[in-house]
Order: C-alpha cells, then sequence, then structure tokens
C-alpha cells in the first residue's frame, strides 16, 4: 500500500513538472521551404503536368503562447508530361506564383525540436508557357487569378539548444480553387480525356525541407 502511494505521488510530481517544464518560445522567425509537388489532381492536371517544385518564403511573429501569424510569397512549377498529349513536340511549363497570409501555432517540445500546425492562404496567378503554335494572335495564353489554401505541418530541429539556425520537414497539401483543363494549353480537350477528368479544383501533395532562422537568440 506504502509501496502505491510513494509511486502515485512521484507521478503527481513528475506530471506537474512536465506541465511547468518550459522551453524556447520564440517571437519573430523566417522560414524557407522547398518541396516537390506529387499526386496532382483534377485527373487532367496529374497526367498532364509533372511537379517539379513548391516552395515559399515566410516571416512569422508570435503572437501569444504559440499562436503565430505571418506574410510570405511562394511558387510553385510544374513542366508537362508529353506522352499525356500523345507525344506532342512541344512542350509547357505552369507556374503558379502566390502571396500569402498564414496562421499557424508552433511549440518546442524540447530544447531543440519545435513542431508547427499552419495553413497559408492567398491569392495565385495560374499560366502555362508552351510551344504550341495553334494559337492563333488572338487567343493568348491563358492567365487566372485563384484564391489557395495550404494546410502545412513542420518539424524544427535547432542546430544546438541555443542555435538561432533550424532546419525541419515540411509537408503541405495546396488546394487552388480553380479547374484546370486544356483551356491553360490553348487546346480545346485533351485527346482520350473524359469531360469528368477536368472536374476538381487544382491541389497537390509537397513535401520537402526548409530552413528557419530566430531572431533575438543569444
Amino acid at each position: 500500500m506504502l509501496l502505491k502511494k510513494s509511486l502515485l505521488l512521484v507521478f503527481v510530481l513528475s506530471t506537474k513538472l512536465i506541465i511547468a517544464q518550459t522551453y524556447y518560445e520564440p517571437k519573430l522567425s523566417f522560414s524557407v521551404d522547398l518541396g516537390i509537388p506529387a499526386k496532382a489532381k483534377n485527373e487532367s492536371f496529374g497526367r498532364v503536368f509533372e511537379g517539379l517544385f513548391n516552395g515559399g518564403l515566410t516571416m512569422q511573429y508570435n503572437i501569444f503562447g504559440g499562436l503565430t501569424a505571418g506574410a510570405g510569397l511562394k511558387y510553385s512549377f510544374f513542366t508537362l508530361n508529353p506522352f499525356s498529349l500523345n507525344n506532342v513536340q512541344w512542350g509547357a511549363s505552369m507556374h503558379m506564383p502566390a502571396a500569402y497570409l498564414k496562421l499557424g501555432y508552433e511549440r518546442f517540445t524540447t530544447d531543440r525540436v519545435s513542431f508547427n500546425i499552419s495553413a497559408r492562404a492567398g491569392y495565385a496567378a495560374l499560366f502555362a508557357i508552351h510551344g504550341n503554335d495553334s494559337c492563333s494572335v488572338e487567343k493568348k495564353d491563358l492567365f487566372e487569378m485563384a484564391f489557395f489554401i495550404e494546410p502545412q505541418f513542420e518539424l524544427v530541429l535547432l542546430t544546438d539548444k541555443v542555435s538561432s539556425d533550424g532546419f525541419s520537414l515540411v509537408l503541405g497539401y495546396p488546394f487552388y480553387f480553380n479547374e484546370f483543363g486544356p483551356r491553360y494549353l490553348c487546346m480545346e480537350k485533351f485527346p482520350g480525356y473524359a469531360a469528368e477528368e477536368y472536374e476538381g479544383i487544382t491541389r497537390f501533395f509537397s513535401f520537402g525541407f526548409g530552413y528557419r532562422y530566430y531572431f533575438g537568440r543569444k
């Protein structure tokens, strides 16, 4: 009985110590993330283009207790898969520059490790650069603006307990609120594609790495 009470007391004291333990809480940080897009949707977008880059620059501020807000710029880049269009003799690339605001939560769980759950949202320009000679002079390359939101998870590891520098694993899934289709390549339709393959907003999974600098550390 005495042993059980002793173990219970140790457990309670340990729990209180863990709860009371505080780690580094940054005020201002700058981050860079570099990722590779994969599993793109809608169906036509995922088949016609292959992802090469998805990344951004962010400045964020800790408002209170790990709640962060920030702003930044990002860019996504895709290249044409010619086999998806019966081996066309021209190339194409899809570009998605954007500006955004970011809201998230950052928590250091040890002296060196933090996790970040966030979402960045803003407006993106979506356009394709291609060599389709069938386009008439009047029918210019399509340029569209679309709202986007990108949930992200980031795991940061500082280079040292008191370091300002950290490197991270970054996972994201951006949603662009538009529907990709053959109009981006100045085409009426993609050969062999059904109409339902053009349905669904543009989106993809992004896996990559990042760098974060925390201001004010000594």
